[in-house]
Parts: structure tokens; C-alpha cells; sequence
């Protein structure tokens, strides 16, 4: 159905001054300000200490906002003279940009519960320098209030399909995703990306996909898969040339943007190149308008800045093949450990966050060490013993089955969503991990411009968004109406959903 041209220019004079974001109630009497200005201190000392006069906003749900800058996580630290803990001191919970979030049951943790011996708090630099701007106390319920770990975001499900073993995509529930990456697509020594998929067989995949609402990314790199990368690179007008190609491989297979899977370590030379590469693919991403992510780990992490990770649209954390632990590579602390070091070290927002988890297990040696030469798929193991799929280990082979699943599900809510190494490895029928995953996430997915949350995208929606711009309606889901992605709803929205039922 469309619009008439006359009814669009008269909605568009009439609402151009209704650009508005979500309403929320006055926060101003729910954030306390306990100090701004600017304060310095070198690595390892303190650039302010305050007196604290009101012990009670020290309270249960409330949470402590420091703004700084520094290259690593400041520690913030509670002490007392009256029979407390005289140098309590603790590491962020949570962070977003410039801030760190220091929660209540963080600080009883290392202070105690009585805070009525509390007489100062303090901020302590870590191994870098501090500047610090702003110490808050955000209480329970403020509209101002950092993420909490009950904080819900949209969940992403994103799953791997190898080339070596994409004949598997025909059995696939592509329903239970919202991405798919190509594994892998690499380039020859002129920079011309391919993979293994035929064409008939890559057109077929990214057909399925979309007509279910998946997106399809082009995955670069992988383990053992990078060593081509840096001659393409280590000129700006080499790394341009091979940017272009990069995006017309997107564009020959109608894919929906890139993910980097760059897995070499902190001393290889291509991260000299790295985040001017990130950088100008960001220009191209959003002129072709491609979404843009990488898979990435603490060990791969090293020499990338909070700055260029902070130019993806989401960051996949592999949170497995940890061989620091001798029992299991992939257990929930490691999941929680590696989804913190990004979201404080690396300053990465939660929700951009996809927990990545393995849909098989590996083994260890009897020294406790991990094999590197054992790989079991998810499916064979439970071909082995249907039991298998409550478990986490067998035989020596540590992987997660559906409880561990679920539970990293649950955190997953709290991040970016869950990101799969690799879907053709998982079970079929009610053992398959794929359909947990459905069943715990994919409930959360809102489709696009569906603003009344009645499962579909209609002309009711247009409706209700028009009824709500002129000021006379509700919105039942607003975020399913910020087309612009932008955190506001707006006559452009409209204009884009005017755009999506036209076509």
C-alpha cells in the first residue's frame, strides 16, 4: 500500500518537531554527585581521596560510576578508621566508554556489609595513569543507572558454517540465527577472495538465510588462515585496492557485511596495519551499508585499542581452547572472565558483546594438559552416549552440554547475545544445542519495524508509528521501530518504514 505524496509532506511538517527519544521520568534526585573536576596521579597512587559524611546511600542496588581516563581499569577503594576494613580496594564490574561501574555487592565483597564504618573512599590508578573527572553514586532504579547484571539486550545468535563442511547448512535451523559467517574467505597473493562453497551451493545458503531473517557475513582470517594478509596491507594503497575487492566479494554473493578473524599473535607485523585497515573498512562498511564485527580473544586482543574495537558493530569473544585450565577449556568462569576483560579492559559496551561458545569438546593429557590433537564434534560425542548431553565431560573430553549451554544463554542476556564454533558440529532432534539456544534466546528477537509486537511487519505498524509521532498513541515496542539505529524515533524512521511497505 502507498502513501499519497501529500499526506507524506504534510506528516513530515507536522512531526519534524517531533523528533523524540524514549521518555523517561527526572533522574536528577537519583545521582550523586561526589566529586567533578580533574585529578591525576602516575601508576599505582591515588589522585583523590574524599571524606564520606553519608554513609547510608552506601546501599544495596546502588552502584558507583567513575569517569577517567586511563589505560587500565582504576581501583576503587573503600577504607576506615573505626573498625572496617582499613584498605578495601576492588576492580570495575562493568564499564561503557570513559565510565567504570563498581557495584554494591562488589564492594561488600571486599568491605563487609557495615557501612557505617566507612569514612573514605579513594581512587587508585592500576599499572597506568589516571585522570579521573567524576565519581557518582547512582542509585537503585535512576534512569541514569549502568547496566546491571540484570541488564537484557537484544541477542544476537551467530553461527559459523565452515567451507570444508557447508553440506550441512540443508539441516540447519537458520530460524535459531540472526548471522551466519562464511568460514572461510581468504584472499590469493592479489588479494581475490574465495572459499570452497560453490556458487550454485553459496547463492542456495544465502537465499535460506535471508528468507529467514538471517544476515550473512563474510568471515576473513581464521585459525591458520591469516598468514596472506600483511603484503596485502602494509601500503595504504595496497591495503585500498585489496578494501575494494573485499567488498565487491560482498557484493557478488549479496551478503550482508564482514567479520575479521584475524588469529595471529601480539608480535606478528599486521597489527602495525591493523586499525588503519579496521578504520577504512569502516568507511566502506557504511557506504555499502554492511554490518562489521571480528571473533577475537585475550591472547588476540593484545595490541588492539579499545578505540578500533570500538569501530565494529559487535565483537565475537571466543571463550574456549583456554589451555591455562586443566580440566575444561570452555567453562562458565572463563566465559565470565573473557566477556570482563573486554567489556573493562577494552571498554566495549555490553550489548556489543557475543559470547562464543564451542559446539565441541577437546581432551587432555594425564599431566592436565590440553590436547591440541583432540577435537570431538558436540554430535559425536552424543552418537557415543546419548547421556553425554547433560554433561560437560567424557572420557577426558571437556566440552559444555545443555545445562552449561543454558547457563551461558543466561549471562549471553546480559551481553550481546551467543556466537557458535560452528553449527555443523551440533546434534540433531531434542539433543541438538542449536535448539536450546532457540528456545533460551531466540524468543528475545523483535522483528524489524514491528512496532505494535504483533510478530509480523504490517501496515498496522506504519499506523501506529504515525499515530504516535502526531502525539495521539503508544508505541507497544519502540526499539523494533528505530530503523535509523540511532536511539531515537523519528519522522526518518517513519520515512524509512514508508520506504519498507512500498516495496
Amino acid at each position: 500500500m502507498k502513501f499519497s505524496k501529500i499526506f507524506s509532506i504534510l506528516l513530515s511538517m507536522i512531526l519534524i518537531t517531533c523528533i523524540s527519544e524514549p521518555v523517561y521520568a527526572d533522574a536528577s534526585d537519583k545521582v550523586i554527585h561526589l566529586y567533578e573536576g580533574e585529578a591525576y596521579a602516575d601508576e599505582w597512587s591515588c589522585p583523590l581521596t574524599i571524606p564520606v559524611p553519608d554513609t547510608s546511600i552506601y546501599a544495596e542496588g546502588n552502584t558507583i560510576a567513575i569517569k577517567c581516563d586511563a589505560d587500565d581499569a582504576p581501583y576503587f577503594v573503600l577504607t576506615s578508621n573505626r573498625g572496617g576494613e582499613n584498605w578495601a580496594s576492588l576492580l570495575p564490574d562493568g564499564a561503557d566508554g570513559d565510565w567504570y561501574y563498581y557495584s554494591y555487592s562488589a564492594m561488600t565483597e571486599v568491605f563487609g556489609t557495615d557501612f557505617s564504618l566507612l569514612d573514605y573512599i579513594s581512587v587508585m590508578a592500576a599499572n597506568s595513569p589516571v585522570t579521573v573527572y567524576a565519581i557518582d553514586m547512582i542509585t537503585e532504579n535512576s534512569a541514569d543507572q549502568p547496566e546491571t547484571e540484570n541488564t537484557v539486550h537484544d541477542a544476537r545468535v551467530v553461527g559459523y558454517l565452515p567451507d570444508w563442511s557447508y553440506q550441512a547448512y540443508g539441516k540447519i535451523d537458520f530460524s535459531a540465527l540472526t548471522h551466519i559467517n562464511i568460514a572461510f574467505c581468504n584472499p590469493d597473493s592479489s588479494g581475490n577472495l574465495s572459499c570452497y562453497i560453490p556458487d550454485i551451493e553459496m547463492k542456495n545458503i544465502v537465499n535460506k538465510a535471508h528468507s529467514n531473517g538471517v544476515k550473512v557475513m563474510a568471515a576473513l582470517g581464521g585459525g591458520g588462515g591469516c598468514d596472506g594478509y600483511l603484503p596485502l596491507l602494509d601500503t595504504p594503497e595496497e591495503m585500498a585496492v585489496f578494501n575494494k575487492k573485499i567488498m565487491s566479494y560482498c557484493e557478488k554473493y549479496n551478503f550482508d557485511g564482514i567479520d575479521l578473524d584475524i588469529e595471529l599473535g601480539s608480535g606478528n607485523e599486521i597489527w602495525n596495519y591493523y586499525a588503519e585497515w579496521v578504520s577504512s573498512l569502516r568507511v566502506l562498511c557504511d557506504e555499502y551499508g554492511y554490518e562489521m564485527s571480528t571473533a577475537s580473544a585475550q591472547w588476540v586482543a593484545v595490541k588492539v585499542s579499545p578505540e578500533t574495537f570500538g569501530l565494529f558493530d559487535f565483537i565475537n569473544v571466543m571463550a574456549y581452547d583456554n589451555d591455562a585450565d586443566e580440566s575444561s577449556h570452555c567453562d562458565m568462569e572463563f566465559a565470565e572472565s573473557s566477556l570482563k576483560y573486554f567489556n573493562i579492559q577494552k571498554k566495549i559496551p555490553k550489548e556489543k558483546l557475543v559470547l562464543g561458545v564451542p559446539f565441541y569438546g577437546r581432551g587432555y593429557t594425564a599431566d592436565g594438559k590440553l590436547d591440541w590433537a583432540s577435537y570431538v564434534p558436540f554430535a559425536e560425542l552424543i552418537e557415543l552416549d546419548k547421556e553425554n548431553y547433560n554433561k560437560d565431560l567424557y572420557n577426558d573430553i571437556a566440552y559444555n552440554g545443555a545445562a552449561t549451554m543454558a547457563e551461558k544463554c543466561a549471562i549471553s542476556k546480559k551481553y550481546g547475545g551467543i556466537m557458535i564454533w560452528e553449527i555443523t558440529q551440533d546434534a540433531e532432534g531434542k539433543y541438538s544445542l542449536l535448539s536450546l539456544i532457540k528456545d533460551n534466546l531466540t524468543s528475545m528477537k523483535s522483528v524489524k519495524g514491528d512496532v505494535n509486537a504483533d510478530g509480523i511487519f504490517s501496515i498496522a505498524d506504519a499506523v501506529m508509528l504515525q499515530s504516535w509521532l502526531a502525539g495521539t498513541g503508544e508505541l507497544t515496542e519502540w526499539q523494533a521501530g528505530d530503523l535509523c539505529g540511532d536511539n531515537i524515533i523519528d519522522i526518518f524512521d517513519f520515512c524509512i518504514m514508508r520506504e519498507m511497505i512500498i516495496k
